[in-house]
């Protein structure tokens, strides 16, 4: 195991340092403010030391593990006896700062400010604050920054990502309006001109008017098969025809997750496919009272991956810990735009922590 020492002016300094050199598992296990050694450290602002690992696996874990609990141990025994000295020192003179549990209250009460207008669910901000609050209570103060901190790494552990798969038949389910279209065609052109894949597309949506026309102009100019089905008898056919494709995407009708009989015509299209990624698209708009709704509405499609759409469409992302919280599976992609194919990444859980927590846009 890895383990680093950096000193920077703020946090967002040393987070970059720290994957830079460490790269994007390493993990914080200890933050703190320091102040250079000698008179000139009074005159100067504080800085933030910041101490990182990274796993290894080499057959000197074991010493190395013992090696980094010594220097946690440390570090927490030194911090925490220099806030004693402080306070001693400070109460000596009648000068005891009774605002430090007031600043520590003020912390958390900001952080939930921010969770909330990031419009993340009620139960997960008290879970998230909570155990902070409890996990660390005695040993360290609670600063705003520091609660940021241990923020980052808890939501950062309770994300879930998917890397892309080589799945031959991936289909696309969700509500109305979340860009379920959009999306499939960003991805049969990122499949088909970026990583030189054989590409076919079946759509199954002949309820939405303008939709066959929108997916059949996006196939003409990126030079790919398009076939409708009309029934689910008709999808086999439809399947045989792309054989010789390397991957066929299905785009589906918009539907309501209160409309008991469009889900089951869904159902009866599905469950003719061979085995398959069913991604369930939810658009980042998505009021987060809706999302258990549709979380269940959509379970008996049986969708196994999620896509966060029209990120760039709001300004709270809230939704991405609430859908994967609700659903309890990962995501794989993230759209930002209409652009075809440019406006769609995979899914960084370092990304989605900065983006929850406002440190990004």
């Amino acid at each position: 195991m890895k383990v680093r020492r950096y000193v920077a002016q703020n946090m967002q300094e040393g987070l970059l340092r720290v994957k830079e050199e460490l790269g994007p598992d390493a993990v914080i296990i200890h933050s703190r403010k320091v102040r250079p050694k000698g008179i000139r450290g009074f005159f100067l602002p504080p800085r933030l030391e910041i101490t990182a690992a990274l796993e290894s696996y080499s057959g000197n874990d074991g010493i190395m593990e013992k090696l980094l609990l010594a220097e946690v141990e440390k570090q927490l025994r030194d911090g925490i006896s220099e806030i004693k000295a402080h306070i001693d020192c400070l109460a000596s003179r009648g000068e005891f700062p009774r605002e430090y549990g007031e600043d520590e209250s003020k912390g958390f009460i900001n952080w939930q400010k921010k969770l909330e207008q990031q419009e993340l669910f009620p139960a997960l901000i008290q879970d998230l604050l909570e155990g902070i609050r409890s996990g660390f209570a005695g040993e360290i103060q609670f600063s705003e920054g520091i609660i940021g901190v241990l923020l980052y790494k808890k939501i950062r552990r309770t994300l879930k990502t998917a890397p892309e798969k080589a799945e031959a038949v991936q289909v696309f389910v969700g509500p109305t309006g979340v860009g379920k279209t959009t999306t499939l065609a960003k991805l049969a052109a990122r499949y088909a001109l970026y990583q030189g894949e054989r590409v076919g597309i079946i759509t199954i949506d002949h309820y939405r008017i303008g939709a066959v026309e929108q997916l059949r102009t996006y196939a003409e100019i990126a030079g790919l098969p398009l076939h409708v089905v009309m029934s689910p008898a008709e999808l086999g056919t439809a399947l045989s025809k792309l054989q010789g494709c390397q991957r066929v995407l299905i785009d589906t009708a918009g539907r309501s997750t209160l409309n008991t009989i469009h889900l089951k015509e869904l159902v009866a299209y599905i469950s003719r496919l061979p085995a398959a990624e069913i991604f369930l698209v939810i658009s980042a708009t998505t009021k987060s009272g809706d999302l258990p709704l549709i979380a269940d509405g959509f379970k008996g499609l049986g969708y196994n991956r999620l896509i966060f759409s029209k990120l760039d469409e709001t300004d709270s992302f809230g939704i991405l810990l609430n859908g994967i919280h609700c659903t309890g599976l990962p995501a794989t992609y993230l759209t930002t735009g209409q652009n075809v194919p440019e406006d769609i990444c995979l899914a960084d859980v370092d990304k989605m922590c900065a983006l929850i927590l406002g440190e990004e846009k």
